[in-house]
């Protein structure tokens, strides 16, 4: 299945800027993005992928009653829109990781910068409580990295992921997605 990205904007804002930006943001943040997150914002800065699909377990396997659902990437946030949300969440997101896009709800896409998972990726039920309290404490795992959650989105037989993603103007502006 071929692999397409419209932007976030009315056009493409990537390249030298937005390395510039990440660099500066790694020096004073103390983290090293993964490489294929790096590139990807490097050469996108964000968007919507499609295929578009992806599945979200509601509950950790251990609390029982899992309950996988299907959402949409909708979006990959821009960098600066990454990195001002990751630091409005504050204490609700584990230290060390970053929002890197959300679907049209309340799930986020979390990129880990720790040592223990570095690069993985999970879905996070966005919540108001600090993380680690009894309502803030389960992220879902997607991906052992980011380049592994691109080539893992999906589309159903139905395409409801083409057709809630298609536009023409997602048409016009698309390209093609390589990670």
């Amino acid at each position: 299945m071929s692999r397409f990205i419209s932007p976030v904007s009315d056009g493409w804002e990537a390249g030298e800027s937005v390395a510039l930006a990440i660099s500066s943001w790694e020096k004073s943040a103390g983290y090293t993005l993964p490489a294929d997150y790096r590139a990807f914002m490097v050469s996108y800065n964000g968007g919507r992928p499609y295929p578009n699909m992806f599945r979200h377990t509601a509950l950790a396997p251990e609390e029982g009653n899992a309950n996988p659902t299907e959402h949409f990437v909708d979006p990959f946030y821009s960098w600066d829109r990454a990195v001002d949300w990751s630091h409005e969440l504050g204490n609700r997101l584990p230290t060390g990781c970053l929002t890197i896009g959300a679907d049209p709800g309340l799930l986020e896409i979390v990129l880990s910068l720790r040592i223990e998972d570095f690069g993985a990726v999970y879905s996070w039920v966005r919540n108001w409580a600090s993380w680690g309290s009894a309502e803030n404490n389960y992220l879902c795992p997607q991906a052992l990295s980011f380049g592994a959650f691109i080539a893992a989105l999906f589309d159903d037989d139905e395409q409801n992921g083409y057709d809630y993603w298609h536009t023409p103007r997602r048409e016009r502006l698309k390209r093609a997605l390589n990670i």
